[in-house]
């Protein structure tokens, strides 16, 4: 489950940086859930948290660009 989360973060930050907008948020968004339950599987919080974290910040993106 890590290799595929890695490999969709990469996939997702690629994008990003092609500015191919919204999919990077999906792609990014997916691989963070990835990394978020290795967190939990693991009993790393730091990992849990930062994953955490960053996909609340992929979610108001994407709240912001398909409500507003």
């Amino acid at each position: 489950m890590e290799w595929g989360s890695t490999a969709l973060l990469l996939v997702g930050v690629a994008l990003t940086s092609l500015n191919i907008f919204p999919l990077n948020l999906w792609i990014c968004l997916a691989a963070n859930a990835g990394w978020t339950v290795m967190g939990v599987i693991w009993k790393k919080w730091s990992l849990l948290i930062v994953q955490a974290v960053v996909s609340a910040i992929y979610i108001i993106g994407m709240v912001k660009y398909y409500f507003y």
